[in-house]
C-alpha cells in the first residue's frame, strides 16, 4: 500500500509540475518543448541539494552553527532524503528530454 501511494504521488507531482511549466510558458511566451527539459533539470538539482545532508550547502550551515559553540562537526557522507516530489520532477525531466529529442530529430 505504501509503494502505491509513492507511485501515485510521483505521477501527480510530475503532472502538476508539467502544468505549472506549461502555464508559465503561456504567460511568459517561451516554447514549452524547448525549455521544459532545462527547467526540470534545474529544479531537480535544486531539490536534490536542498534535501541532502553532507553536501556543500549543509556543510556551510553546519560550520556556521558549530563555530558559535566552538565545536566543529564533520559529516562527510552525502545523504539525500528525497520524496515523491523530487521523483515527480525527475520523471517530468526524463519525459521532457524524450519529447525534446523526438521533436528536434
Amino acid at each position: 500500500m505504501q509503494m502505491k501511494k509513492k507511485i501515485i504521488g510521483t505521477l501527480v507531482s510530475a503532472a502538476v509540475f508539467g502544468l505549472l511549466v506549461w502555464a508559465a510558458s503561456q504567460i511568459l511566451s517561451f516554447s514549452y518543448i524547448e525549455w521544459s527539459f532545462f527547467i526540470g533539470l534545474a529544479v531537480s538539482v535544486i531539490l536534490f541539494f536542498f534535501n541532502s545532508s553532507g553536501g556543500a550547502l549543509s556543510k556551510a550551515a553546519t560550520l556556521n552553527a558549530s563555530t558559535a559553540g566552538w565545536k566543529i562537526q564533520k559529516d562527510n557522507d552525502l545523504k539525500a532524503n528525497v520524496g515523491f516530489v523530487f521523483y515527480g520532477v525527475l520523471l517530468f525531466t526524463v519525459i521532457s528530454f524524450i519529447m525534446m529529442i523526438i521533436t528536434f530529430y
